[in-house]
């Protein structure tokens, strides 16, 4: 098989790929970014992703967006000529990428066992919502739960009414991508070194519990501070407090940091719009209080500290006093980190994003061009690049079929199945 696409440090290592949504499928677009020929595979009815703020009947913005660079064949895995398609693209593929529940490897014939015995040198990923082993390792999952259950949640969502929202976008489904490409091609090394496959287990809860690194630790000198702060949120849910205040006395007893992101760290209202700020060393701190004429609060102050909240009020008052131009051009004058607080759809427009590629604009057969994400990173002398929109419904299928030695025959009994 062959797709005619640039030709990247992945080209010739050929993938298929066995999933749905966003985490799996995000891993697939970053090896085709490299070059990789990625066949995908989806159910009679098309991937989830495909029904999603419809463009077209099957084309849908979100399937779109994840899957430009791949070819895409339509199959039932449930019926015997389905598994035998399957069988006949493990074969053929380099690395096999998996993303179902687990109760449903086996039930497919995409377990490492099956797979290794019909490829002995393929690298094969098996991804799942809350990891391989344990108590709940046959939950079915998605992108919220694991916000949820892995704590990552209660720093970044929002929230209304006192309840929490699930941060959009997916940010645990697409950074799982990257952490499930990284696995599968320090396997594939090894497979080309010895000749052996691998099975890589990757996980939403794994790459959850890798975001909130920074938070995620436990040390002797703070658990006497954690195990009031719970006796205290616990008494504040029976009391029927909303979420918002509950984070608000979590971060000021487990994440105060000299009232870093009341101060120096954090969006301002402008007289226009938004300014974002990030000043994390102390000489930063000091170009602040320069470029304002604001006091500087005590150095113990943390995030309730009565003399810290003064000066944060007087310097949202400034910021609102001009706008955010102003204090772009004062802040970067003196190299303060600054940036505008843009909307996704103004960020995409930006010329930085465009001279680094980080979009790309593409061309559908069927709904015409659209913008979407680059590679997020590049190589000195190899493209990375997304030059293909995404496919459309069931748009290899037979193409697919025939490189892989079916008559014409054989396809239209497996396009009967």
């Amino acid at each position: 098989m062959t797709s005619g696409k640039p030709s990247g440090l992945l080209a010739g290592v050929k993938v298929v790929e066995f999933s749905q949504n966003a985490a799996v499928p995000q891993c697939g677009r970053l090896l085709a970014g490299m070059g990789a020929e990625v066949v995908k595979v989806e159910p009679p009815e098309g991937d989830a992703m495909r029904h999603l703020a419809a463009l077209a009947p099957n084309e849908g913005r979100a399937y779109a967006t994840i899957n430009p660079g791949k070819r895409a064949i339509r199959l039932d895995l449930g019926t015997e000529n389905g598994r035998d398609v399957a069988d006949r693209l493990i074969r053929w593929a380099d690395i096999v990428l998996i993303g179902l529940k687990r109760v449903d490897f086996e039930r497919y014939g995409l377990d490492w066992d099956r797979v290794r015995a019909v490829n002995p040198s393929v690298v094969s990923l098996e991804f799942t919502a809350f990891g391989p082993e344990g108590p709940e390792a046959e939950r079915p999952g998605y992108d919220q739960l694991v916000q949820a259950a892995s704590g990552l949640g209660w720093p970044i969502n929002r929230s209304a009414d006192g309840v929490p929202l699930p941060t959009r976008p997916a940010i645990v489904d697409f950074s799982s991508g990257g952490v499930a490409a990284t696995a599968v091609l320090a396997a594939l090394r090894h497979a080309e070194r010895t000749g052996e496959g691998l099975r890589v287990d990757a996980s939403l809860l794994g790459t959850a519990m890798m975001l909130g690194t920074p938070m995620m630790a436990s040390f002797e000198p703070d658990r006497e501070r954690v195990a009031q702060l719970r006796e205290d949120l616990a008494l504040m849910r029976q009391a029927g407090v909303g979420f918002d205040d509950q984070r608000e006395l979590y971060e000021s007893r487990v994440v105060a940091m000299g009232g870093l992101f009341k101060l120096y760290v954090r969006p301002y209202r402008t007289a226009d719009g938004l300014v974002s700020i990030a000043g994390y060393s102390p000489g930063l701190k000091s170009r602040f209080h320069e470029v304002t004429g604001l006091p500087e609060p005590p150095t113990t102050a943390i995030g309730d500290d009565p003399e810290l909240l003064a000066v944060v009020a007087e310097a949202e008052a400034l910021f609102a006093s001009r706008t955010t131009d102003e204090w772009l051009e004062e802040l970067i004058s003196i190299g303060y980190p600054c940036s505008r607080y843009n909307t996704p759809h103004e960020a995409i427009e930006q010329p930085q994003v465009e001279a680094n590629d980080y979009v790309v604009d593409l061309t559908h057969e069927l709904y015409g061009p659209y913008r979407t994400v680059g590679m997020p990173f590049s190589f000195s002398d190899h493209p990375t690049v997304i030059t293909e929109p995404a496919p459309a419904f069931d748009q290899h299928t037979e193409e697919v079929l025939a490189e892989l030695g079916y008559s014409p025959e054989q396809v239209a009994a497996i396009r009967g199945d």
